[in-house]
């Protein structure tokens, strides 16, 4: 059921017909470069990767986000799953966050273009990254999780340790981040 509203809100936001495809499709990678995607989203999960059975399920995950060559978009765990790929730890934070917070930009990327200094976007986590990944830069940081976004260097990476698919009319900073996030995946 999760998954199926996560996929409503991402359609809702984005305004682009999505398909979803578990992390137990059969043969994923070759099925998913068959469809030939503009971009791969990768969602929230109620998994914690601090837990070693957990790392081992999502293992073929963690490897596919360094193999593709198009465009990755992690919310939450799938967040989670690109700072994992790419050597970050995941830590615990002890309690579960479940509102809509501040979160501070620290870099005027073009991903918070028409955006204010500081966003309300919806979190909901219990684990978070713990420094930023080898090759990507900090994009905007909380009082409860130093790595709020990210992107890669040289290649169209990007992660949300927030939900933007969780805006509405009161808050929606998080449905203008994704309609930028696609604005710069359409020049890949």
């Amino acid at each position: 059921m999760r998954a199926q509203q996560a996929l409503q809100n991402l359609t809702r936001c984005t305004g682009q017909p999505l398909e979803m495809m578990k992390y137990t499709t059969p043969y994923l990678q070759e099925r998913l470069i068959e469809k030939e995607p503009d971009l791969a989203i990768l969602t929230g999960s109620n998994f914690m990767l601090t837990k070693p059975d957990t790392r081992l399920v999502f293992q073929p995950e963690i490897d596919l986000v360094k193999k593709l060559n198009l465009p990755i978009l992690g919310i939450c765990f799938g967040h989670q799953l690109i700072g994992t790929a790419y050597g970050s730890r995941v830590e615990d934070l002890g309690r579960s966050i479940r509102e809509f917070k501040e979160v501070k930009i620290v870099d005027k990327h073009p991903i918070f273009d028409g955006l204010p200094d500081t966003i309300r976007v919806s979190e909901s986590h219990r684990q978070a990254l713990r420094e930023v990944p080898e090759g990507f830069h900090l994009l905007a940081e909380s009082a409860t999780s130093k790595v709020e976004a990210i992107c890669h260097e040289s290649r169209p990476i990007y992660g949300f340790q927030f939900h933007p698919e969780r805006s509405d009319d009161k808050d929606p900073h998080g449905r203008m981040i994704l309609q930028n996030v696609l604005k710069l995946v359409a020049k890949f």
